[in-house]
């Protein structure tokens, strides 16, 4: 989830940049919530209480300015990135003095938006990297390892189950996404299956059952330490 502010004094330049916002965070699969300001004050004042991961701030304010406005945030929060919003030039020296992400001049160009979105992905998402990028349908998407309940391999095809975007198709070997989630909540216990642990509800008989109701096989050699793996994850899980 990314938390993202635009704080814009002119209602038509905050609906094109909150348009093309939402359709670089949803090509890219990433939940997010907008929250819009039209002043500075308001998004000072709301920000003591509800802090987010950037902020879009436009510099020509009437009140607080942006840069004003960027001065105060940071003064609470040194972690949010900010970008600047302007039509001119003129400010760039003193949008960097409050460490700005970057600066944006109007009119909007989405592909650069794009790319401060995608550096911000890079630069914080990807630390303690917790999701996976795929290709499915033509479109790239990252699925955090939070929301897989399984993979299932067929032939040259991983489904990958998710609880927020059901099922979704990916061309690889399940082998690959083995040895790129490196997490301890995963367990690979069948050729065919790469299980994500917390959503096992119980092992029964040879299987474990799923929070979904499907029923996932444990291969026969080494069942006893498959079970044994998931007994052990349990018990750190509850302590």
């Amino acid at each position: 989830m990314i938390d993202v502010a635009i704080c814009e004094d002119s209602d038509i330049d905050m609906q094109i940049l909150k348009g093309i916002v939402e359709s670089h965070l949803s090509c890219r699969n990433i939940l997010y919530e907008i929250h819009t300001f039209s002043n500075g004050e308001e998004l000072v004042e709301e920000y003591k209480n509800k802090p987010c991961d950037i902020i879009f701030l436009d510099i020509m304010m009437d009140g607080m300015n942006g840069i004003e406005t960027g001065k105060c945030i940071r003064d609470m929060d040194t972690a949010v990135e900010i970008v600047y919003c302007t039509a001119t030039k003129e400010f760039a020296i003193e949008a960097y003095d409050v460490h700005a992400m970057g600066y944006l001049l109007k009119p909007y160009d989405a592909s650069r938006i794009g790319i401060m979105i995608d550096y911000y992905i890079k630069n914080n998402l990807t630390a303690g990297k917790s999701f996976i990028t795929v290709k499915s349908k033509r479109k790239q998407l990252i699925i955090p390892y939070k929301d897989i309940v399984y993979m299932e391999s067929d032939n040259k095809v991983v489904y990958i189950y998710t609880n927020t975007q059901g099922p979704v198709k990916v061309y690889n070997r399940l082998n690959c996404f083995e040895e790129e989630v490196a997490d301890v909540r995963f367990l690979r216990c069948h050729q065919s299956y790469f299980i994500n642990m917390d959503y096992v509800v119980r092992v029964e008989d040879s299987d474990f059952v799923m929070s979904d109701n499907s029923i996932i096989p444990i291969r026969k050699s080494g069942r006893k330490l498959i079970i044994k793996k998931y007994e052990d994850y349990l018990k750190k899980s509850e302590r």
